[in-house]
């Protein structure tokens, strides 16, 4: 029996990308991480991945640049 590779990375984005439209298409970070059901270590390289492909806007950025707030900007 052969087992398929799970990419836990894609499941997450699309759980990330699925809780910001359920906001409304905007959201502090900190509730993304509390509640989208994505592995915390795995929200802020998503989030810059997706903001680098033009997907989501940074509104608010905490002191040392990381995101506060994000947008969708692409939904797909």
């Amino acid at each position: 029996m052969i087992m398929k590779e799970v990419d836990y990375k894609d499941i997450d984005r699309k759980a990330i990308l699925e809780y910001i439209k359920k906001q409304g298409g905007q959201c502090p970070v900190q509730d993304i991480i509390k509640n989208s059901g994505a592995e915390k270590l795995r929200v802020y390289p998503i989030l810059f991945e997706e903001v680098q492909s033009a997907r989501l806007t940074v509104l608010e950025e905490e002191s040392f640049g990381s995101p506060k707030i994000v947008k969708l900007l692409r939904n797909e």
